[in-house]
């Protein structure tokens, strides 16, 4: 019995894996969701663990909020709209681990959420992507339709459908994320978030002892959305 049950979970996986990593057909897209919880959870490490090569690029998340109240943030500043600074939150990680090699994944979240979140920003198409940028501060979707309802399976064919998921569920994760690092400092006064995401080139080699001035940066742009919520419980496990 044990055997058997060993086999199938086995074959299973086996299964699952070729589904993964195999060509692009109507059975991998219908499966996709299943197979991404199962083999990435919500911050996976990714497959470039097992290939790394050298850096070229910095990365960063940025952040800033709306510490008004919703309606007069739509207004923006000529409203009366107060906005914090943006906070590289990533740069903030990076300086509280120096030198500290016992350093835990808490203090690399912004840097996990920038590697998964960009290359499923950038498989969306331009029209797409300009809807992420845009500002949707009421709670429609941001794609204009329920990711989940029978509308959006009428409407995106699988494989397209998919991927919206994919940067839906990973947005929500840089929102969240934005939302807790701004309450630390600003409580709940935060009302809007907006983060942004960057990459910025590493001098090459043979530059080291002379770099550009100006690095060549490139962006990525999730605009303000409502603050997430969440129970006190997390707010504490988080501060």
């Amino acid at each position: 019995m044990v055997l058997a049950t060993v086999g199938l979970l086995a074959a299973g996986h086996i299964g699952a894996t070729l589904a993964y990593t195999g060509p692009d057909t109507p059975v991998r897209a219908a499966l996709q969701p299943a197979l991404n919880r199962y083999f990435l959870g919500p911050l996976d490490q990714g497959w470039n663990l097992f290939a790394p090569g050298p850096y070229s690029q910095d990365e960063y998340m940025l952040v800033r909020a709306c510490i008004s109240e919703p309606e007069v943030c739509a207004g923006g500043a000529a409203a009366g709209a107060e906005f914090t600074e943006w906070r590289n939150v990533t740069a903030e990680e990076s300086e509280a681990i120096e030198n500290n090699i016992f350093a835990n994944r808490e203090s690399r979240q912004s840097k996990v959420v920038h590697g998964r979140l960009w290359p499923a920003a950038h498989r969306l198409p331009d029209d797409q992507q300009a809807m992420v940028a845009a500002n949707h501060i009421d709670g429609e979707p941001v794609f204009g339709v329920d990711l989940y309802s029978e509308e959006a399976e009428e409407i995106f064919a699988p494989g397209q459908l998919n991927d919206l998921r994919t940067y839906q569920r990973l947005e929500e994760v840089a929102v969240g994320i934005a939302t807790l690092y701004l309450q630390q400092e600003h409580g709940d006064a935060v009302s809007l978030v907006e983060v942004r995401m960057l990459r910025e080139a590493v001098p090459a080699f043979e530059q080291r002892h002379d770099p550009p001035e100006e690095p060549a940066q490139q962006w990525t742009e999730i605009g303000w959305r409502p603050a997430a919520e969440f129970d006190d419980d997390v707010k504490a496990a988080w501060s």
